[in-house]
């Protein structure tokens, strides 16, 4: 059986490189659209898999996950994303996805002469060496197959019109638990500021921001010295917060 042939195929892959066609088609033939109008019609909701919040779980090992889910992931626009793991899909429904695709060369993209958008239902996504941009918030109906293993713990943001990184989120579950410990740290006073000064310089965006919020509730001064640090700040987007906040910082020091 096919079914079985393709599981096997999962079982001792760790990537979807030489997975995508036999993964393609597997998904043509298995002709998950007729079986989910069948499901609904029988009022049948176990035939495939288990249906929870992120869809239907088709397999899932250590390794990979794959299931039926509605995916209407977008970029903003004129910038191009990077991901943590790597993913296959295939679009089921009737739409598909417009996407570019860009080549990473030592931490700037390298833009084609030309457009390079391309309309397609089935799509690979690569944890390395490529950054994304997905034109349209468009729902589409997917299987999709997701590789669990994370090997990018932090992910650039670029702008397209200049290929130039301009943030990074984090690749890993890592965020929320930091943002947690970060709230933690004020409550504790001054013996915490070593603590957020030390993640001001944190790789993440958000955790720098973040931390350096927090750091002027127990130490104004070595806050006010971090910010004026952030106007140099790799990120644009921390640069135009910092001469902001510095300005309005500024302005109320002024009228005190």
């Amino acid at each position: 059986m096919m079914t079985d042939n393709f599981i096997s195929m999962l079982s001792t892959s760790s990537s979807v490189e030489g997975l995508e066609n036999a993964f393609f088609d597997y998904v043509e033939k298995q002709q998950f659209k007729t079986q989910i109008e069948r499901m609904v019609a029988c009022k049948d909701s176990t035939s495939l898999g288990k249906i929870g919040r992120r869809g239907i779980t088709l397999y899932e090992d250590d390794t990979w996950l794959m299931l039926i889910t509605l995916d209407a992931f977008a970029t903003h626009s004129g910038v191009a994303n990077t991901f943590a793991s790597e993913s296959l899909y295939c679009v089921i429904s009737d739409h598909h996805y417009a996407v570019g695709v860009y080549p990473e060369l030592n931490g700037v993209l390298a833009l084609p002469d030309e457009n390079n958008l391309t309309k397609t239902k089935n799509l690979t996504i690569l944890a390395k060496d490529y950054a994304y941009v997905f034109h349209g918030q468009q729902e589409k109906v997917v299987v999709a197959l997701h590789n669990k293993s994370v090997t990018r713990d932090v992910c650039p943001q670029y702008e397209i019109a200049t290929g130039n990184k301009i943030a990074s989120y984090s690749g890993t579950q890592n965020l929320e638990r930091y943002k947690v410990l970060i709230g933690f740290l004020p409550q504790f006073g001054v013996t915490g500021a070593p603590y957020l000064s030390a993640l001001t310089k944190h790789r993440i965006n958000a955790i720098r921001w973040q931390a350096l919020v927090e750091l002027f509730k127990v130490d104004h001064q070595l806050a006010k010295s971090t910010l004026i640090e952030f106007l140099e700040d790799p990120c644009q987007i921390i640069r135009a917060q910092a001469k902001a906040t510095l300005a309005q910082l500024t302005e109320f020091e002024e009228a005190c």
